[in-house]
């Protein structure tokens, strides 16, 4: 098995880093416009009204998704021709855009019509159910993305329970939330799916946005439990015989990724009697292999992960509620 690093971080770290210093500017009659021709060695700089702020790469990235610029050909042409390109895109883009920054520079680029939770309200939801001291195990926030992984309670045995955050922050879709259970002894993240765990954000207010992920947040909470239970559960379940055909079938079902098939397959080797309970683990713990755990490019692959371990979890306790309601038939 591969261990992760314990986190020390926690909820009160992640409210004062993620603490929302940020101001916005929305274009009406003031386009912005930006500067790149300038000498060797100076940063470039955009135009909010009286505002001049410079522009990191960070913040090339998110003028360029927002106004359709292909990033890596931006990159390559030269500072007059940026300077050309992107000021042409802002004079020609239909409708307004709001523009977020602080004393660091540019955080967020987006049309003022789509309302978005700050990222510090994340947090503020998470701590309604769990204390300031409560471990983060993951949280970043990107142009793309924010992901918040936080454990809140002991649920069993060796099991710790929470909550994972996410939002799709490059197209601004709604928030989402999905309990997670972490298997102590193999610094194992289980992600259950639970498709009834949706948040409709269509037309609402930022404020309404808020009150919805909270209350879905109420309920992932309230099934940690019953889904420790399960997991649990499926270590009397022995695949000692056919551990390979179970593995395949649940790499077609899911749609496993192949390259971790081969770590999965060796960790179910060193088990003379391994369990459905040993499969779900070696799948979400390949997570935690370091090449994968520590590249911010592999975290799609990460969660993917985990979320397969996470749904043979529910697989199996579905069969396992068919085959009650049977017996008491």
């Amino acid at each position: 098995m591969h261990l992760r690093e314990p986190s020390t971080t926690t909820l009160a770290d992640l409210d004062h880093a993620w603490k929302n210093r940020d101001r916005e500017w929305t274009s009406d009659a003031c386009v912005p416009s930006v500067d790149f021709s300038r000498a060797p060695g100076v940063e470039p700089s955009i135009l909010l009204g009286d505002h001049e702020i410079t522009l990191d790469e960070k913040a090339i990235e998110l003028l360029c998704a927002f106004y359709q610029i292909p990033v890596a050909y931006f990159r390559r042409i030269t500072a007059e021709e940026r300077h050309f390109t992107m000021n042409m895109r802002m004079t020609h883009a239909l409708g307004e855009v709001t523009i977020t920054y602080n004393d660091r520079g540019l955080s967020d680029v987006r049309k003022p019509t789509k309302p978005r939770l700050e990222a510090e309200e994340f947090v503020r939801i998470a701590h309604r159910l769990y204390p300031a001291s409560s471990t983060v195990l993951d949280a970043w926030v990107t142009a793309d993305e924010l992901r918040l992984d936080v454990l809140g309670r002991h649920v069993d045995d060796g099991i710790q329970g929470g909550l994972r955050f996410t939002q799709n922050r490059k197209q601004n879709l709604a928030p989402a939330v999905a309990p997670i259970l972490f298997h102590e002894d193999t610094t194992t993240v289980i992600e259950i799916p639970d498709p009834s765990l949706k948040i409709d954000a269509r037309g609402v207010s930022v404020d309404k946005i808020g009150e919805r992920l909270a209350a879905e947040a109420l309920r992932a909470d309230a099934r940690l439990y019953k889904d420790a239970e399960h997991l649990l559960s499926l270590g009397d379940t022995s695949i000692a015989g056919d551990r390979i055909i179970r593995l395949h079938r649940i790499a077609a079902e899911h749609k496993l990724p192949v390259r971790p098939l081969a770590d999965i397959t060796v960790a179910l080797s060193r088990t003379d009697e391994p369990t459905l309970l040993d499969m779900v683990l070696a799948i979400g713990n390949t997570a935690n292999i370091p090449k994968i755990l520590q590249d911010p490019d592999k975290r799609k692959l990460r969660a993917t992960l985990q979320a397969i371990a996470g749904a043979v979890v529910v697989d199996e306790a579905e069969r396992c509620a068919s085959c009650h309601a049977l017996v008491a038939a």
